[in-house]
């Protein structure tokens, strides 16, 4: 799932924004490092090019992460979050100042920024919404019917979808425990709600179910 919506990557190989991808220079993240921090006071804005990076907010020894972004998903340094790279990767980077002359310039750009950024709040809104006033089961059935509609595949036996993402990076993603969100994961499969296809890998065996779950 694109947290932004829009591949930003795809835009910026248009003719029409070829000026635009200029204004961006690469930095290369390495997995682990955090490569943005509220106390740095950088103002930037960066398109994830290789790899995925996490975003969250930290208080005292609590995260809670608003999103993983993936290529092609856009995200500034200002917002007074954390910026984690999940694993090795690319980052395109380019000051504030610059994306608001672009924006300025060229309209069609302008409208792209439009729909990303308000993309990126929907998003956050939602993130914040469940942890508030969801449980946990609920959060969980509710991220993987989320993804599974999205981009699940087709087999003979239901919808696979592949998270590529750890129990701990999962549980991280939900605002939870590591122990709760493998215990919940077991219970959805003793439930016949899924199939374990391998790390990271699940067969959603009842959709509706999985759906009931998410909106109890």
């Amino acid at each position: 799932m694109k947290f932004s919506g829009i591949n930003l990557l795809d835009e910026l190989k248009r003719i029409d924004f070829s000026e635009i991808r200029r204004v961006f220079s690469e930095r290369r993240v390495k997995k682990g490092a955090i490569v943005f921090s509220p106390e740095a006071g950088e103002d930037l804005v960066f398109v994830v090019a290789e790899g995925r990076v996490r975003i969250y907010l930290a208080y005292g020894d609590k995260e809670f992460t608003l999103g993983i972004l993936e290529p092609g998903d856009l995200y500034s340094s200002h917002a007074g979050c954390f910026v984690q790279a999940y694993e090795d990767g690319m980052l395109l980077v380019t000051d504030v100042r610059s994306v608001k002359r672009c924006m300025a310039e060229i309209p069609l750009f302008n409208r792209t920024m439009v729909r990303v950024l308000g993309k990126i709040l929907q998003n956050s809104f939602s993130v914040i919404h469940g942890l508030v006033f969801r449980d946990i089961n609920a959060r969980l059935c509710g991220y993987l019917y989320k993804e599974t509609s999205e981009s699940g595949q087709v087999t003979e036996e239901g919808l696979e979808i592949n998270l590529n993402l750890t129990t701990e990076q999962l549980s991280l993603l939900l605002g939870a425990t590591r122990q709760t969100v493998s215990t919940l994961l077991n219970n959805l499969v003793r439930d016949g709600v899924l199939i374990s296809r391998g790390r990271s890998r699940w067969l959603v065996a009842d959709m509706d179910q999985l759906k009931l779950l998410a909106e109890s």
